[in-house]
């Protein structure tokens, strides 16, 4: 006599446990994955800040030692190739168009993990009929800012220029510099991740945090160590999507090399707006 084989399917409890396991390895696994996609744009990005420390590294070698600036004169930049698409554009920042022959890629002005490139508080600005006041835009996608005391202002001595009388410059630190006037360019920070258009040592919250901007439509705040009591910049520096890549910043170093730092690792340079005792330096530096 046969006997017909019974057909044993799964049952409702027997799917609900493995449609749990799936969930739960799924809830570890995502956490690790979107850890290895900011590896990679951290790495990304690292290449980017290391190919623009190189184009400098050759600038500073065909003008004498002498690193790129910025002009306070604001002169046209002259190339239509920017957002703008107007050679009359008037840039006071425009260092990143004097390393273009080097670099020969205005992409690697953009960081993938920077969520909005075309921030205003970056300095971008693409209007076709520029005039003096926008002066401080920047025409073109920019994730980073360079330190206003390395990279400073030339064409100072024009008062007729947009900005004016630019006089007060060298005595605040501002003027162009050497290779030989940085004591540790191993140590100073040249460019780097950046929440604002120039990289200065009282807003060097907005290098330890470089998506602050992009996050809150707003500058984080000045002073350095001194303001991390301060609300809302207390609680608001604990949200991780504030800082640029795994709560730290890619940076490019006076002498052409690039390293990532942790937030906590990065200072100013300046004894009081880092909160410690340490030797007080005129360049955004690391102790």
């Amino acid at each position: 006599m046969r006997t017909r084989a019974t057909l044993r399917a799964f049952t409702l409890i027997e799917l609900l446990v493995v449609i749990a396991i799936i969930a739960i390895l799924a809830a570890i696994l995502f956490p690790v994955f979107a850890q290895a996609r900011e590896s990679a744009r951290k790495i990304s990005c690292l290449s980017n800040t290391k190919q623009m420390g190189l184009g400098i590294m050759q600038y500073v070698q065909d003008y004498d030692e002498m690193y790129p600036c910025n002009s306070w004169d604001c002169p046209p930049l002259g190339t239509t190739d920017t957002d703008s698409h107007n050679p009359n554009f008037p840039a006071a920042i425009n260092w990143m168009f004097k390393v273009q022959p080097y670099v020969k890629n205005r992409q690697i002005l953009v960081c993938p993990s920077d969520p909005d490139p075309k921030n205003g508080w970056s300095g971008w600005d693409n209007n076709p009929n520029p005039t003096c006041d926008d002066a401080w835009g920047i025409p073109t996608p920019i994730s980073y800012a360079s330190s206003s005391d390395l990279l400073g202002y030339g064409g100072y001595q024009n008062s007729n220029g947009c900005l004016g009388d630019g006089s007060f410059i060298p005595d605040w630190g501002f003027a162009p510099k050497s290779m030989a006037s940085v004591p540790t360019p191993a140590s100073t920070y040249m460019l780097a991740d950046y929440g604002r258009e120039t990289m200065e040592e009282y807003w060097v919250n907005n290098l330890k945090a470089a998506n602050y901007t992009r996050v809150y439509n707003t500058s984080a705040p000045g002073g350095g160590t001194t303001a991390d009591t301060q609300e809302p910049w207390a609680s608001n520096r604990k949200n991780p999507s504030v800082y640029r890549h795994q709560m730290g910043s890619n940076i490019t170093y006076a002498d052409g090399h690039s390293k990532w730092r942790n937030g906590n690792q990065i200072t100013s340079g300046d004894d009081w707006e880092d909160g410690r005792h340490a030797p007080e330096g005129i360049l955004i530096r690391e102790y």
